[in-house]
């Protein structure tokens, strides 16, 4: 099998985050304005050179391929006859986001890293983490394995943080 430029470049690229971000994007222009537009066969064949050489971007990869094309479906079949099992990508009748192109385009000239969670971020926006409750229980039973003076440190932190909760990193230097 013959490997395009691109798909050689990407697999070139897997060492390094900014690189594969790059030239997926290329990637994905490829499929949606190139010579053989429509055809996901290069995303089919990158992520299985990602697998071969044990890369675990496959998810990524379908996953902003998904965000392109909404609605795309990534099918495994196993040929009965020789037993070798193909994959495809069918995106038949689906247009491409155009946001999320600009997008992956903006990325790649920010070289920003594929693998890093910015990348993630700027497809999807940012999820904010929901602080879990305070468990008493387990906060008590910490407290009573330290020693009196590490209690008076945390007491001067909790203070400071209750005292300017805009700026804690700066409080809690001066209290530790």
């Amino acid at each position: 099998m013959t490997y395009t430029t691109l798909e050689t470049a990407f697999n070139r690229a897997l060492g390094n985050g900014a690189n594969l971000g790059d030239t997926f994007n290329e990637l994905i222009k490829n499929v949606v304005t190139g010579k053989s537009k429509g055809d996901t066969t290069s995303i089919v064949n990158v992520i299985a050179m990602a697998n071969k050489k044990g890369d675990k971007i496959e998810q990524r990869i379908k996953f902003v391929f998904g965000l392109v094309y909404k609605g795309a479906t990534f099918k495994t079949e196993k040929n009965k006859k020789t037993g070798k099992t193909t994959s495809k990508m069918i995106i038949k009748g689906i247009k491409p986001n155009q946001k999320v192109l600009a997008i992956l385009e903006q990325l790649a000239q920010d070289k920003v890293s594929m693998r890093g969670d910015k990348y993630l971020q700027a497809l999807v926006g940012k999820t904010t983490k929901k602080s879990a409750p305070l468990n008493k229980k387990s906060f008590v039973d910490t407290c009573s394995k330290r020693t009196d003076d590490e209690l008076e440190a945390m007491v001067k932190i909790i203070k400071a943080t209750l005292k300017n909760r805009n700026s804690n990193v700066t409080q809690i230097k001066k209290a530790a």
